[in-house]
């Protein structure tokens, strides 16, 4: 039981780097940093859905959100970390359909075959 919480807990933590990290490098080398964002959030997912099946993709994903969501608004100072410019929009968006893609992918492709042979 408490080994379960502490899963969901990391796989928390781990979105929150996730929203952290990408929030922060998507404009390096455009257009390759948004690209390595985007990669870093069908890793993260995979893990996830490895990890805890829908459960731990549900919990990666909200964190996600929500901490992309905070990192997008306008600060005290009227600056903005995510900007509404077209990389903005691609990290957005792109990070949401990183999640939704890895949620479609059959099984047998993303961790192999369970067949021994």
């Amino acid at each position: 039981m408490i080994r379960s919480a502490l899963a969901y807990v990391v796989l928390a933590v781990v979105g929150s780097i996730a929203a952290l990290v990408g929030a922060t490098a998507y404009r390096a080398i455009p257009p390759f940093g948004v690209v390595l964002c985007l990669v870093l959030m069908v890793v993260a997912t995979i893990f996830a859905r490895a990890w805890k099946e829908w459960g731990g993709i549900g919990v990666f994903a909200g964190a996600w959100a929500v901490i992309t969501y905070l990192l997008s608004l306008e600060g005290p100072g009227g600056s903005v970390l995510i900007a509404t410019d077209s990389l903005g929009y691609v990290w957005l968006f792109g990070g949401m359909i990183a999640v939704v893609a890895v949620c479609l992918a059959p099984r047998q492709i993303l961790f192999g075959s369970k067949d021994v042979a």
